[in-house]
């Protein structure tokens, strides 16, 4: 199988950025979507329904609504169909569980579209964590948000908290304990379009999410046109500092620590700041990497890092713990969730 054929189901908004990726990579690919016109639109061989388009190929890219990728994938899963499945895998932790026991009682691979584990500027931050840069982790904070249209099928848990609730532990090396969290709904629709979410590990380490739909952006949206936004991850440990701008490509470290002073103080011994070369890349190029990764699991059937426990339980349940904290006002333990 040396170019598996691909069926893409769903060629709207963010499909689209995954339609320029396979072209990029090469892929062979078949499309669909419940608006054919969209479908007809791409200039590829269109599939007039998902199951005929999965008798013809060997595995499926879902970019649908969030609240159609249960149904979705589990069409594919039960068709004997290796699924890449966008984030967020599924609403709620009980979902994800139950897709990733039926990859595995198929035998599938199943990848999560985690867009940020492949950015360039991501990787090196995790690397940097692993290899003792940071020294002692104590403190992560990222902030997806901005001034942008809110969906009308999911809130800023779903839509922007959810990269940040996979990409903090992951880049931490450990999964959080305790999450605590407050929500807003400004629009007065029914959905959460401000959240802050903090998050509690057992090194000791402390992180913090902000996301939403309603507050300030500061640059151009690279996929939702007309759209300002936020992109930004801090890290602090005992030996150095970072400070990372996805929207603006830029990485900043400072390296030092306090030392004890005079009458108690403690003062930082700080290098000055480093703009490191790390490459950009732009959303097709990010994307192009995980369709190649899950090509190449395809091919060799070794499980993805990004599989549905990782990249779809372990994130939801994350956010079910938020959502549990908002309503009762609480720290809730990730051992609460089920």
């Amino acid at each position: 199988m040396d170019r598996p054929r691909l069926l893409l189901i769903g060629c709207g908004a963010f499909g689209r950025v995954h339609l320029a990726a396979l072209r990029r990579i090469g892929a062979a690919v078949m499309v669909h979507d419940a608006d054919m016109s969209l479908a007809a639109a791409t200039g590829l061989p269109v599939a007039e329904s998902i199951g005929a388009g999965l008798a013809s190929c060997e595995a499926a890219i879902v970019v649908t609504p969030v609240p159609t990728h249960v149904a979705v994938a589990t069409a594919v899963l039960n068709a004997g169909r290796d699924l890449f499945l966008e984030k967020p895998a599924t609403e709620t932790a009980a979902e994800a569980m139950a897709l990733a026991a039926l990859a595995r009682q198929a035998g599938r691979i199943a990848q999560v579209g985690l867009y940020f584990r492949f950015h360039p500027k991501a990787i090196a931050l995790r690397r940097m964590v692993a290899d003792g840069t940071f020294g002692a982790v104590h403190y992560l904070a990222a902030r997806f948000s901005g001034l942008k249209r809110a969906r009308g099928d999911s809130g800023a848990l779903l839509n922007d908290a959810v990269h940040f609730a996979d990409l903090l532990p992951w880049i931490a090396g450990e999964a959080p304990t305790r999450v605590f969290a407050t929500m807003a709904d400004p629009l007065c629709r029914g959905r959460e379009d401000v959240a802050v979410i903090q998050m509690m590990f057992p090194s000791g380490a402390t992180a913090l999410i902000e996301a939403g739909c309603v507050l300030p952006g500061r640059w151009p949206d690279a996929v939702v046109a007309g759209a300002e936004t936020r992109k930004e991850v801090v890290i602090a440990g005992r030996n150095a500092l970072a400070e990372v701008d996805f929207a603006a490509e830029t990485f900043a470290l400072r390296r030092g620590s306090h030392a004890p002073a005079a009458h108690g103080a403690w003062l930082p011994q700080h290098g000055a700041r480093e703009e490191l070369p790390i490459p950009a890349a732009d959303p097709v190029e990010v994307v192009a990497a995980e369709l190649a990764a899950f090509i190449d699991t395809i091919r060799t059937r070794r499980e993805p890092d990004a599989d549905l426990r990782a990249g779809a339980v372990a994130p939801a349940r994350i956010l079910d713990a938020a959502r549990r904290s908002a309503q009762e006002a609480r720290v809730v333990a990730l051992e609460e969730i089920a």
